[in-house]
């Protein structure tokens, strides 16, 4: 907090009265970055997971989501990861409607599970980016998103 305080040009006090703590200053932090994925579903779930997939690509690959990844790909704090991950259950969950959609529309079988299908998208986005430090080419998310689509037939 005194960091933050420092790097923000304000007291401390300052910083306390809108953040009581250090988890809600992460968490108002996490909610503001992720707030920059958008993406209108159109109720074509094909092209709304291609366009996922893409977005999920452009952001994850933003260096402050890397540095970000990266930091919770090595890190040992328990309240870290729950944070982060509880943040990104929200949102993992909002790119599920596409094909929670198209399950209710019968358009894919309802068998197929729309948090697993969601898994298999970012999973090797990230693996890509942390683990082999390069950004997937526009090729291989086309790939990715095809693969996926397949899955749902």
């Amino acid at each position: 907090m005194q960091e933050v305080a420092r790097l923000a040009n304000v007291h401390r006090t300052t910083i306390h009265r809108r953040w009581p703590d250090r988890a809600s200053l992460i968490a108002e932090a996490l909610s503001e970055h992720t707030s920059r994925i958008d993406i209108e579903f159109t109720g074509d779930w094909r092209a709304d997971i291609t366009r996922m997939a893409f977005t999920l690509r452009d952001f994850l690959s933003d260096p402050v989501e890397v540095a970000m990844n990266t930091i919770l790909a090595s890190t040992n704090n328990a309240e870290f990861r729950e944070m982060i991950s509880a943040h990104w259950s929200g949102v993992l969950a909002s790119f599920q409607t596409p094909i929670l959609e198209a399950q209710a529309r019968g358009e894919i079988d309802a068998k197929h599970d729309a948090e697993i299908l969601v898994s298999m998208m970012v999973a090797p986005i990230v693996s890509a980016v942390i683990f082999l430090k390069q950004t997937p080419d526009d090729r291989y998310i086309e790939r990715l998103a095809a693969q996926l689509i397949k899955a749902c037939n």
